[in-house]
């Protein structure tokens, strides 16, 4: 599983982190499969519970996305 590029750089722009079970902010290019993830929106939780591939999968789907403005 491999996270898009350019995927990778509109969700860094964005108002979304990911966190490990610690708080810490997840580190994208080494995530562990031991490891459970959460999406946060500043201090709010969107989605807790999140595996490697939920995290990859969230950040492709909606981060690599082509946006119309």
């Amino acid at each position: 599983m491999e996270i898009n590029e350019d995927a990778l750089k509109n969700f860094q722009s964005s108002k979304f982190n990911f966190v490990d079970a610690k708080g810490n902010a997840a580190d994208l290019s080494n995530l562990d499969d031991a490891v459970k993830y959460t999406l946060r929106d500043g201090d709010a939780i969107v989605q807790d519970d999140m595996t490697v591939k939920d995290v990859v999968d969230t950040i492709n789907d909606e981060y690599g996305k082509d946006l119309n403005v």
